[in-house]
């Protein structure tokens, strides 16, 4: 355990002050946040995971989910989960490349159909197979109520951003065990274990490069996907898997973070991909709203074929 999380030492000092620039947007949309019943996934897979020294997170609280106009958000999750996608079907019966789709959410919630089903879904279509990951986000003890008041401080006034990176061991060990579950499953489920990949959105994007930079011996990840992540100068690990990053130039998050990571994993002999589109925001997953950021995801099913992670050579 200690091996897996060395990486902490290093990390969240470049990490925390992302946090603090990037989510002191406003956020009018908090506001139209009410409760919603919370849906059956009876196809989850438990995932065993490593519980990290020293944060909060994953204390005990209801999972519950919220929604706003367009959006649902699942919160309070202490316990980890898988959510199988159903696929394509492939021709041959090979092995199947698979991807690990990883929400955003502010570490608070999961931005869980933009940056979740609604993505895993569209990929699952070109025969991939595809896992939604519900990791451990910050316990809201009093349920809805601690939720808004948590998204109003962080969302709309931009105060004690520098605190939600304390969930960030949590989510990288569940990702980890994700990777684990899926590899050591590789026979039973038709997966190429050695095309693993795992796609992450904001700080989804944040917890795959923890992820790929822990680099942990039976959880590297095959490939890596950012979208609207951070891209500023930091640690690239030995052996780096190829990366795709894609980023919005007006990105509030983001966007003034310079390229020196997309640099340093080039400088490093590692294939790299990098997409600034001059417009799109921040949360563009799946929400196409008339920028270049629309076409990410063809660009992205490109470089999957580029990568013979996806096959054929058909657009997306």
């Amino acid at each position: 355990m200690l091996k897996t999380f060395r990486w902490i030492s290093v990390v969240p000092s470049g990490l925390v002050l992302t946090a603090s620039l990037a989510f002191a947007a406003p956020g009018d949309w908090v506001n139209s946040v009410r409760p919603i019943q919370s849906p059956k996934t009876p196809n989850a897979i438990a995932l065993r995971v490593v519980t990290p020294t020293g944060s909060a997170a994953g204390a005990s609280a209801a999972e519950a989910w919220a929604a706003w106009p367009g959006h649902r958000m699942v919160y309070n999750i202490s316990k980890p989960k898988l959510v199988p996608i159903a696929t394509a079907a492939r021709a041959g019966g090979k092995p199947a490349a698979t991807i690990i789709v990883v929400p955003g959410g502010g570490f608070e919630y999961l931005e869980i159909d933009n940056e979740g089903y609604d993505v895993a879904r569209r990929l699952a279509r070109l025969g991939l197979r595809v896992f939604l990951l519900e990791y451990r986000t910050l316990p809201m003890p009093d349920g809805f109520a601690s939720l808004h008041a948590a998204l109003v401080q962080t969302f709309i006034k931009g105060v004690g951003t520098d605190k939600l990176v304390r969930d960030m061991p949590f989510a990288v060990a569940d990702t980890q065990a994700a990777i684990r579950m899926v590899r050591s499953h590789a026979k039973a489920w038709k997966i190429d274990p050695a095309r693993i990949g795992i796609l992450g959105f904001s700080a989804g994007a944040m917890t795959v490069l923890a992820t790929a930079q822990a680099n942990a011996a039976d959880a590297r990840p095959d490939f890596v996907g950012m979208l609207y992540g951070p891209t500023r100068k930091t640690f690239v690990p030995p052996h780096a898997p190829p990366l795709f990053a894609a980023l919005a130039a007006d990105d509030r998050f983001f966007g003034k973070d310079d390229f020196g990571l997309i640099e340093q994993w080039r400088n490093s002999g590692a294939s790299v991909e990098f997409h600034l589109f001059s417009a799109g925001g921040h949360g563009f997953a799946s929400q196409p709203n008339g920028t270049t950021s629309d076409g990410w995801f063809g660009e992205y099913v490109r470089w999957l074929r580029a990568q013979k992670i996806v096959g054929g050579h058909r657009g997306p």
